[in-house]
């Protein structure tokens, strides 16, 4: 998987009211890690992996991530 990048700013997803907890959390570890792939996010943020991936969906329709 590559790394998604953020369109916005950064950490201002933190105070999108739209996003839940763990949306907040994946954003803010996809701008802090250096290459995460899925397995290292989902550890990090102590999640599953299907998981992860849904909030990545998510997170790319609703405009916050955009492919390389």
């Amino acid at each position: 998987m590559t790394k998604p990048h953020s369109k916005e700013l950064p950490l201002r997803h933190i105070y999108d009211s739209n996003l839940s907890s763990n949306q907040k959390l994946l954003m803010t570890l996809l701008l802090i890690e250096e290459n995460p792939d899925l397995y290292d996010l989902s550890v990090l943020a102590k999640r599953r992996v299907e998981d992860i991936l849904l909030d990545l969906k998510e997170l790319k329709k609703l405009g916050y991530l955009q492919d390389t």
